[in-house]
């Protein structure tokens, strides 16, 4: 292939100008100069080479420091707007630095064969980067090249036919012969040779379009892609080998972190339970001090004590009535109950601090109340012969006006005439016995004859005297009656009319559960009050000889077998356990209305089914129908007896013996109890055996 002529050439159209012809003749005249100029100037190799050492022994001295290329001047960059060679150059820099940190850290990782290929993967994207500016650099060095000879002879020539279009590359122009060598300068030199460069690019530029640059710029990127795609996989089999290399170690690492991940979720886990323990142990016991609890129950127990005296003294401070009835629950309370009440209202409380609380809690607990009405009573009974009719009330009276009004003088309601020591009346509307009946009081046989209006003064007879001052005398008395032989029949049927004034006493005992429910406590304060009861607050000691502390585990109680073989007992306590749970009822004594500890037994002797049939007795009713026997001599189905549990006289309390120190008995509610605590030991008064 035919070389390409370096020199600058001139057209047919361009020598046609006068301008250009003088400077190209000038040019040509003068070739000695062109000659010595070239001379001058170094061969473009070695200006190639010289460049390169210099950059290569700049590099290695400055530390790879930045550099820029002697073959572009910064007056090249400016003309011809190349600020992506600038930003390609910074690029470099970067990817140099970037290496030596990489460096710097390889040298401080242990054996981490998974950095050290991400490390490597980084510089192969990074050379890729420099690979693609050095090859920018090789195609500016081949610009270069083509625009580079230029004939040094024609300064003033090639400044005068600047502003001369120029065909580019391959086009005609002055040959070397018409260079003008004889006023030249440096500087229009470097003009000329820029104009020359700055139109061989704008050609290119127009040859190859935007094709190439879009290609360069796709290259330079598929180059990043490859190298960074390759640095992933080799990246990739590095981790993999050096998992290969080291499962042993990973495979100890990894138990030891489960080991270690196991051993601090035990830890949390005991940590948690140890706390949920001490907050559940907390919450189960009482929080104020030992001497304060028992200070307290001592200040309950003396209200309860104080009810106890009231009720016992209610006929003194309401006097005049003729019956008194007392419907009255047992006084008494679990200690624990009102410990818990009070833990979980007042919290660590004193004893000084409660004392208002205890009398609230007090009036939520019992239920007092007095009330009296009038009441006419009847009875009717039936008398054999010789029997009693028991104390009867009789008046005096005789036939004068002031005692009989219009009937004075007149017979009798039976129509005979009375006589003293033998005629007796009795009320028209309700007779206690019927006309014509025998009666013997003080040794007198009387006769009832006549008729009065008795009732409404609670007489059952009166008495006929011949005179009004000895029917005076005799006021009202009190005789025992009996009905006489002489009536012809062996019973008759006796009735007693009287009209009574009744006081009423109700006392009901609804219990510290009862307060608790209906005092106002939360859902959650109220499930805190039933821990600490069930739990007595994690201090059962404090309260070990009262009754009423215990009481659900009277339930359930297996007596021993020995003692079921006795048939009249296996009979008592099958009736008895059918009441287990029954809560005391003052006074009651029956399944409907529940009992008291009295109501209870004589409940149990009538209907047992041993023939037994002692009515309703109170405590000590029961005691006297008992023989007293030793506690030595005591068996199962014995009754036993204690007294002063309330102040009443003789036995107060009553329950059915069923050996091994154990009875059942109604305390609050109906339960089995152990006799061989302090309490009940302090109360003992006797065993009672039935006939």
């Amino acid at each position: 292939m035919e070389k390409k002529s370096k020199k600058i050439r001139f057209s047919e159209g361009d020598l046609a100008r006068s301008p250009v012809r003088e400077v190209s003749g000038k040019g040509i005249s003068d070739p000695g100069r062109k000659t010595q100029a070239r001379a001058r100037l170094p061969s473009e190799k070695e200006t190639v080479s010289a460049k390169l050492k210099e950059k290569k022994a700049s590099a290695e001295a400055e530390g790879k420091k930045l550099h820029f290329s002697d073959s572009v001047s910064p007056a090249d960059m400016e003309t011809a707007g190349k600020r992506p060679v600038l930003q390609r150059t910074v690029r470099t820099v970067q990817t140099v630095s970037s290496e030596a940190v990489r460096a710097e850290a390889a040298d401080q990782e242990d054996d981490n064969a998974g950095v050290e290929a991400m490390n490597e993967g980084e510089g192969i994207a990074e050379r890729g980067m420099q690979t693609a500016a050095s090859v920018h650099y090789s195609r500016k060095l081949r610009a270069r090249r083509r625009s580079e000879p230029v004939t040094r002879g024609s300064d003033q020539a090639a400044q005068t036919a600047a502003g001369t279009t120029f065909s580019g590359e391959g086009q005609p122009g002055l040959n070397s012969a018409g260079k003008n060598e004889g006023s030249v300068n440096p500087f229009s030199r470097w003009r000329q040779r820029m104009e020359i460069r700055k139109e061989y690019i704008a050609a290119r530029a127009r040859k190859t379009g935007g094709t190439a640059a879009g290609n360069s710029a796709a290259g330079w990127r598929g180059a990043v892609f490859t190298g960074l795609k390759g640095g992933a996989e080799k990246a990739g089999r590095a981790a993999a080998a050096a998992v290969k290399d080291h499962r042993h170690t990973l495979f100890l690492g990894g138990v030891l972190v489960l080991l270690l991940m196991g051993l601090c979720s035990l830890i949390s886990s005991c940590s948690a339970m140890i706390s949920g323990t001490g907050q559940a142990l907390l919450s189960a016991s009482y929080t104020a001090e030992d001497d304060d609890i028992l200070g307290v129950e001592a200040d309950y127990s003396a209200l309860e004590q104080a009810l106890r005296n009231r009720i016992s003294g209610i006929r003194d401070e309401y006097p005049g009535f003729d019956e008194y009835e007392m419907n009255v629950s047992e006084i008494n309370h679990n200690p624990h109950e009102l410990a818990a009440l009070l833990t979980v209202l007042c919290e660590n409380y004193s004893r000084e601090e409660v004392r208002r609380r205890l009398q609230e809690i007090f009036d939520l607990q019992y239920e007092f109340t007095v009330s009296e009405r009038t009441e006419t009573k009847t009875e009717t009974k039936k008398v054999r012969v010789g029997e009693s009719l028991g104390q009867v009330v009789t008046s005096g009276y005789c036939s004068c006006p002031i005692c009989c009004g219009q009937w004075s003088g007149g017979p009798t309601a039976s129509g005979v005439y009375p006589s003293a020591q033998h005629t007796l009346g009795v009320d028209a509307d309700n007779p206690f016995v019927p006309m014509g009946t025998r009666v013997i009081m003080n040794g007198i046989e009387y006769r009832v004859e006549d008729t009065g209006h008795l009732a409404p003064y609670g007489v059952q007879f009166d008495v006929y005297y011949d005179s009004h001052s000895e029917a005076a005398a005799h006021g009202h008395q009190t005789w025992e009656a009996y009905l006489a032989d002489d009536n012809g029949s062996d019973e008759i049927e006796v009735t007693s009319t009287e009209t009574k004034q009744i006081l009423t006493v109700t006392l009901v005992n609804h219990g510290i559960g009862y307060v608790a429910e209906n005092i106002g406590l939360t859902d959650e304060q109220m499930e805190r009050y039933r821990t600490l009861v069930a739990a007595q607050g994690n201090r059962s000691e404090l309260f070990a000889d009262d009754i009423y502390a215990n009481l659900a585990e009277g339930l359930k109680y297996d007596i021993p077998g020995e003692a079921m073989s006795d048939v009249r007992f296996a009979r008592m306590i099958s009736e008895a356990e059918k009441y287990l749970g029954y809560p005391y009822v003052w006074g009651g004594s029956s399944p409907d209305t529940s009992f008291d500890c009295s109501g209870f037994v004589s409940w149990v002797i009538n209907n047992c089914g041993n023939g037994w049939n002692v009515g309703r007795q109170t405590a000590e009713g029961l005691r006297q129908l008992c023989s007293i026997i030793p506690s030595s001599e005591a068996k199962p189905g014995d009754l036993i007896f204690f007294q002063g549990t309330y102040d009443t006289p003789g036995a107060s309390h009553v329950g059915i013996y069923v050996g091994n120190g154990m009875m059942i008995h109604c305390g609050n509610p109906i339960q089995y109890t152990t006799i061989n605590t302090d309490y009940w030991q302090n109360h003992f008064f006797c065993f009672g055996r039935l006939p």
